[in-house]
């Protein structure tokens, strides 16, 4: 074979390479209020990356889901609709080894002054990774609960962390498995007038169990500062 030919196959298989995306996972949701139930799915084509669903003017809420395979989530929801919402999303990324988890969440609700008041109940929310989509019995891994408020005509926000008293809270400890998917199961309950509004924020991310070659290093440069500043202070 020519080396012409040789060079010609290799460029085609390198274009080939290149056109094929490459997959970091999916990143998935669902919404269900009252009548109204929607899901989607769409797959990470690029380490970052941002997806809406849903048009608040048209169907009541809306869904942002922003994801770094780093791993981070971090998502918006806001919603006109008065009921029983069951919200469920997550992103996928690399597979490794895991063992913290770290949830926060917030919300801000918006009550009609000439209205009855806006009112939030029941919330809870269960973070897991990875997320067991249609599972029964699975137990949530730094679960987050936000008090809820009745009748508020204005404005009013709490905080977006997993305490709620302000601030950044902590990471949680899971049992270390490998897992490539991480998400969130919300519920609350809303009574929203014309007018109303409620919106809710969060983050979240897991944290990769140290590779054996990381803990070493970090071993040898804490033995070598070690050893300077006996050598400084001798």
């Amino acid at each position: 074979m020519s080396i012409f030919r040789v060079a010609i196959i290799a460029l085609i298989s390198a274009a080939g390479l290149w056109a094929t995306p490459i997959s970091f996972g999916t990143a998935g949701y669902s919404v269900n209020v009252g009548k109204v139930f929607k899901s989607g799915s769409v797959a990470e084509t690029t380490p970052t990356g941002t997806v809406i669903y849903g048009d608040l003017g048209k169907d009541g809420y809306t869904l942002v889901m922003n994801w770094d395979v780093d791993p981070t989530l971090s998502w918006s929801f806001t919603t006109t609709l008065s009921g029983l919402h069951t919200l469920q999303f997550y992103m996928g990324f690399p597979q490794d080894r895991f063992y913290q988890i770290f949830t926060s969440a917030g919300f801000t609700i918006t009550g009609n002054r000439r209205g009855k008041g806006a009112t939030v109940s029941d919330m809870v929310l269960k973070p897991y990774s990875p997320l067991p989509i249609g599972a029964k019995n699975y137990i949530p891994e730094g679960l987050v609960t936000v008090k809820g408020v009745k009748s508020v005509k204005g404005t009013l926000t709490r905080s977006n962390d997993n305490s709620n008293a302000g601030g950044v809270g902590d990471y949680v400890s899971m049992p270390v498995r490998n897992v490539k998917n991480m998400g969130v199961e919300i519920t609350f309950n809303t009574t929203l007038a014309s007018g109303d509004r409620f919106s809710m924020n969060g983050t979240m991310s897991v944290n990769p169990v140290p590779e054996p070659a990381t803990v070493s290093l970090l071993g040898v440069a804490l033995i070598a500062l070690l050893a300077l500043a006996h050598r400084r202070y001798c």
